[in-house]
């Protein structure tokens, strides 16, 4: 009996081993299995930095120009004072071209002037100049520079001796008649921007007259005479310099006033005792952007056409443009 007893619990025991291994077998829970979404890693472009565009001034150039026109006009009516009705006109054209890289320097200036008064006996002329100077240079130093110039100075229209009536009038120059050219290599001193002087030994100056019709006649032969220092049959003169000095000056004295002035003396190796003079003169004040008021100036001696100091002088107030 006790064996049968035995048999039995081993086959319990077996039994109820088997069950609780089923039960806990069924209670396992599987870990879920969590799918992770597939991240891409981001796509980072790197931003593409493009270097700073610097841009150069390849431009060597500076360039100044002015043009406009300056009227007056005066008029009477049973004025017992008395006085002359008269109307006038100027117009100018002044344009300026600066070139400049390293040590080279080129200057080109050009003015032009014409101006025509009426006071009732018709349109005469008041003021006419026509002026190119081109300039170029060698800088040795921070002042000082080696040049060669060439000046070209002569007018527009016939100019007139006036007589009481016009026909009387006798014609006393003309385009080209005369007209001064004038070479030389020298040495500009340039202490400041707005002062320069140029001394040129042995300059070049050529007189032109190509009318003779602006030659007098001499009153007793009837023979024309000779005409800004040119000989009767020839057309040119030339002279040659012991020394030239030009000064030239261009500032704004004061608030929108500017003042230019040139100064040149030629002195003539074969006549030491006569030296010629020209000073030319211009102050412009701008009222505003389109009217200004200006002052031309001229003061001459050349003993090839007068004993005298020379001097001209216009006033104007007009239009004025400047690009």
């Amino acid at each position: 009996m006790k064996k049968q007893h035995f048999l039995f619990f081993i086959v319990s025991l077996f039994y109820s081993s088997n069950i609780f291994a089923q039960e806990v077998k069924s209670q396992e829970v599987k870990p879920q299995e969590v799918k992770t979404p597939e991240v891409k890693p981001q796509e980072i472009k790197p931003q593409e930095v493009k270097p700073k565009e610097i841009k150069k001034d390849t431009s060597y150039w500076k360039k100044k120009t002015q043009y406009g026109a300056n009227f007056s006009n005066a008029d009477f009516s049973n004025w017992s004072p008395g006085g002359q009705n008269a109307t006038g006109f100027t117009v100018f054209f002044n344009t300026k071209r600066e070139y400049a890289k390293a040590k080279t320097t080129w200057v080109n200036d050009l003015q032009m002037q014409y101006g025509l008064l009426n006071n009732g006996n018709g349109f005469r002329k008041s003021i006419d100049r026509l002026f190119f100077d081109s300039k170029v240079g060698h800088k040795i130093s921070t002042t000082w520079a080696l040049v060669g110039v060439f000046n070209f100075q002569s007018q527009f229209t016939s100019g007139y001796k006036y007589g009481d009536v016009a026909a009387n009038d006798i014609k006393i120059s003309n385009f080209l008649s005369p007209a001064y050219i004038t070479e030389s290599i020298g040495f500009e001193w340039r202490p400041k921007p707005y002062f320069s002087m140029v001394a040129s030994p042995g300059a070049i100056r050529q007189t032109i007259v190509t009318d003779d019709g602006v030659r007098e006649k001499d009153l007793i032969t009837g023979e024309l005479k000779p005409a800004y220092g040119v000989r009767v049959g020839s057309k040119f003169r030339n002279d040659f310099a012991l020394i030239q000095v030009v000064s030239n000056f261009d500032k704004d004295i004061a608030k929108n006033v500017n003042l230019k002035l040139r100064h040149q003396v030629f002195i003539n190796a074969s006549s030491l005792g006569h030296i010629d003079n020209r000073i030319d003169a211009k102050v412009a004040a701008k009222i505003n952007k389109y009217f200004s008021a200006t002052f031309d100036f001229i003061l001459l001696y050349d003993d090839d056409l007068s004993t005298k100091i020379q001097q001209a002088r216009n006033l104007g107030l007009g239009f004025l443009h400047t690009f």
